[in-house]
Order: structure tokens, then C-alpha cells, then sequence
């Protein structure tokens, strides 16, 4: 017996956009569009009524905006919600928002659609609305596959390796991370929960080149710490967190002072950007006791550039993944068996809080 369509709940107050995200959608033999809304009251009330497995989900609209109806929705353990959001600075300043209070994923569009990019489009919106809606499937038991979250901290699957011993011992004097679907959520419990940092702290989350800015600015508000975006050229401050920009790629150098510098790097050859192997590998090369973290995302970034933290027994801190919102990321990593612990996200911070105490 074949699993059931993903129905999808599309919501835009613009006629053009519903029209062109079906018409990407329709070689979907798998998702099926269920019903179309105007404002985000009304896809409160369609989502209530045709129960889909996923919200398209707007954020500009009348009525009620996105972000309100991603609230609602999310309050009544709803469908999970994509947002669909330009890509400008208040597109990104309130696709974060969203993320930070319900949605569990984003698509970019241009806000001019004479430069609409429908197949990039097509490819991450169905890519995404296959993810979700399998996984909301799995929840309310209509398939038996479940590729995302589990509700609660569950050992790693025997099938995974078990964790390689590294080094004991060393106090860190860089921290890399990569992140990517899930990161506001996680980034926020990581960071929150961390002592003051003793050295630098670069954050590589999949993002794109207009939002990073505005997600610094969230971070460090929200945590009250410094947190920004790092531009070419840049000392890392070791009290700081940096966020990398968006749609590129960057490594990190040691100064001939022994301060930690940050460098644009041509971005062929990666699929994610910023990309965590890129950032990982000039780490383990740069750093005398480098960590590297590896939290919630789709796909397989960091899994590559952590083997060069394995060669040379640096620690790699990969989140658990029954506890990430998207797995893939970490179960690359510990399918590679470059992890040396896996933890759930408030572990991992209290495990750097201890290395950070060595002498």
C-alpha cells in the first residue's frame, strides 16, 4: 500500500504567486494542493477545516499576517508552516520572527517577479514540503516512515557507529558550528545557555546573503551578548559570536598576532552556503584545539570538513538527532564516524562551559 499524497495548504494574497507555486508544485505526483488562501485568517480557518499535512505559508498579508497565523496555527499543534519570504532586509527581518515562533522552515522568492527564480524555487519548496509533510504524516500515523523529529531525547540508533574518542585535555581557542533548518530554535538554547566565551565563536547557518545581518541582530538582542555578522577581513573577537554572511563561503586564518582571522572563499563546489566543511577545515588547519559543532539541518554539510577534526582527534559535538528538528546534518556526521559525542543542544553548550574551564 502506497503512503498518502501530502496535502498542502498554499496561503498568499497575491493571485500571481498562489497561480506560479502550484504550477511548480503540479509535477509533484506526491503533494497535492488542497486549498489556497488569502490571508492568514483564512488559512486558519482552511487549515482547521482541510486538515493539510503542510502551510505555504505568506507573511505580508491583510487581515492577519503570516507570522499571526504561524502563531495560531502552531499554538493548536497545527500543520507545520513554511514561510515563503522575500528576500530584503524586512523579508528576513520577519522571516526570522517567524522561525523564532512557530515556523519550521523558509523559501526565498525575489521580491520583484520579473527575476522570479522558479526552479530554484521549485526545487527547495518541494524538497521541503516533502520533508514536512512526511514527517507531519508520521505524527498523526498516516505513513509509517518518520524522517524528522522524534518527541522525545532518544538513544542513538545501533545502526549509527558509536562516537570516537578525542583528545582530552584541551582547552578550545576556536568554535565552529554548523547549522542549518532549526538553527534560530537551537542557536538561542546553545547560546543561551553558554558561560562568556574565552575565545571565538563562528556560527556557519545555511542562509542567504540578506538575512544574516538581520539574524545577528535577533541573536544578540534576544541573548543579550554580542553576537554580529562577520565581513572579509575580519578579527574574530574572542567574546563574540559571529554569525557568517550568507550565500558565501569563508574560512578562517591565524594572524601572525595569533588572532583569528575571517576570509571570503569562492564558493564552487558546495550546494550550502555558508558552508560548514569549508569552515570546518580551515579551522582544523588554523586552531591549536579547535571544537566543532554540528547541529539540526537538512543534508550532509560538516560531515566532510569534521574529518579533518577526526585526523587530528579534535572534539566534534553533534547534536542528538532525536532532538533536532531535521536530522540529516548530524546522522551524516555520526555515519561518518567523525562525532565524538552526541548530545542534545543544552548538553553540548554545558560540555564547551567545561572545556572552557581547562587549564
Amino acid at each position: 500500500m502506497t503512503d498518502p499524497r501530502i496535502r498542502l495548504l498554499v496561503v498568499d494574497d497575491s493571485n500571481f504567486v498562489r497561480i506560479a507555486l502550484r504550477k511548480m508544485l503540479e509535477p509533484a505526483a506526491d503533494i497535492e494542493i488542497v486549498g489556497e488562501a488569502r490571508n492568514g485568517a483564512e488559512a486558519l480557518r482552511l487549515s482547521r477545516k482541510l486538515k493539510p499535512h503542510v502551510v505555504a505559508m505568506d507573511l505580508n498579508m491583510p487581515i492577519m499576517d503570516g507570522i499571526e497565523s504561524v502563531q495560531a496555527i502552531a499554538a493548536e499543534k497545527g500543520p507545520p508552516c513554511i514561510m515563503v519570504s522575500n528576500e530584503t532586509s524586512e523579508g528576513a527581518a520577519a522571516t526570522i520572527r517567524a522561525l523564532e515562533t512557530g515556523a519550521v522552515d523558509f523559501v526565498c522568492k525575489n521580491s520583484s517577479f520579473i527575476t522570479f527564480d522558479m526552479a530554484s524555487i521549485e526545487r527547495q519548496l518541494t524538497e521541503k514540503v516533502r520533508h514536512w509533510g512526511r514527517w507531519r504524516m508520521a505524527q498523526t500515523g498516516e505513513c509509517a516512515a518518520d524522517p524528522g523529529p522524534a518527541p522525545a531525547v532518544a538513544a542513538m540508533p545501533e545502526s549509527l557507529p558509536q562516537p570516537r574518542p578525542a583528545v582530552r585535555g584541551h582547552r578550545p581557542d576556536l568554535v565552529v558550528v554548523g547549522v542549518s533548518t532549526g538553527g534560530p530554535v537551537a542557536l538561542v538554547e546553545l547560546l543561551g545557555t553558554l558561560g562568556p566565551l574565552p575565545c571565538p565563536l563562528v556560527v556557519a547557518q545555511h542562509m542567504p546573503a540578506s538575512f544574516t545581518a538581520g539574524f545577528a541582530a535577533s541573536l544578540a538582542r534576544s541573548l543579550g551578548r554580542p553576537v554580529g555578522e562577520g565581513a572579509d577581513g575580519d578579527t574574530l573577537d574572542p567574546a563574540a559570536v559571529t554569525i557568517l554572511r550568507g550565500g558565501s563561503d569563508w574560512t578562517v586564518r591565524r594572524s601572525i598576532s595569533g588572532r583569528f582571522t575571517l576570509h571570503a572563499a569562492d564558493p564552487a563546489g558546495a550546494i550550502y552556503h555558508p558552508s560548514a566543511d569549508r569552515l570546518f577545515r580551515s579551522a582544523a588547519e588554523a586552531a591549536e584545539s579547535p571544537v566543532a559543532v554540528i547541529l539540526t539541518g537538512m543534508g550532509d554539510d560538516g560531515s566532510a570538513g569534521s574529518s579533518a577534526f577526526s585526523e587530528r582527534r579534535f572534539p566534534v559535538l553533534v547534536q542528538d538527532p532525536a532532538t533536532c528538528a531535521v536530522d540529516g546534518m548530524p546522522r551524516a556526521a555520526i555515519r561518518a564516524g567523525t562525532a565524538t559525542e552526541v548530545l542534545p543542544v543544552a548538553s553540548i553548550a554545558r560540555k564547551l562551559n567545561a572545556l572552557f574551564t581547562l587549564s
